[in-house]
């Protein structure tokens, strides 16, 4: 008896593509960014920070950075971005992976050991190459540096019931003692000798 629900994978056909630098849109914003980035100066500066025949082998600095730098890129939280770089060819390719892998990158708390491991100034350095980066693409290095600020806290006060209680008091107290001093006006007003 033959079972039509099953599916024969067995005779799979391999793909003719072999990597995701065959496969990927070589124009898509992401792909043209991992060219420009300098991967090897985080090699230089965070390898410092891993011993090479102790413990459990860590993961690639290149993926590390890439994580996060996707992570500010696409204003995700760390469990986002490691879910959707399992899910996205450009992601791993932006990473450092030659194909696709259809399984998460890391732990999301690795994100976090990662960030304590290179510390503030690491931070700062990946900040650096994305402006290096910026820069590049203007042509020109300049001092001007554009900030959204639509992230940052804003002054506003909002109306409140003791607010507009205030407001309407003493809004009342000057229109009374406007009436009252029409009200009472001197009928002679002292000379000026």
């Amino acid at each position: 008896m033959c079972n039509k629900s099953k599916i024969d994978r067995t005779h799979r056909t391999q793909s003719m593509f072999h990597s995701l630098y065959d496969l990927l849109n070589q124009q898509h914003p992401l792909y043209l960014l991992s060219d420009k980035i300098d991967w090897q100066l985080f090699e230089d500066k965070f390898s410092i920070y891993y011993c090479k025949d102790n413990g459990r082998p860590a993961k690639s600095i290149r993926l590390m950075c890439g994580l996060l730098i996707l992570k500010h890129i696409r204003n995700l939280s760390d469990e986002s971005i490691v879910e959707r770089w399992s899910e996205n060819a450009y992601y791993q390719y932006f990473c450092g992976e030659d194909v696709f892998v259809a399984k998460f990158p890391c732990n999301a708390t690795e994100l976090v050991h990662f960030r304590k491991r290179i510390g503030s100034e690491g931070i700062e350095l990946i900040l650096q190459e994305s402006i290096r980066v910026n820069d590049d693409d203007t042509g020109a290095c300049s001092d001007l540096a554009f900030i959204d600020s639509t992230v940052q806290e804003k002054h506003i006060t909002y109306p409140t019931d003791a607010k507009m209680h205030k407001k309407s008091s003493r809004n009342a107290r000057k229109l009374l003692l406007k009436k009252l001093y029409q009200f009472v006006k001197p009928t002679h007003a002292p000379s000026k000798n």
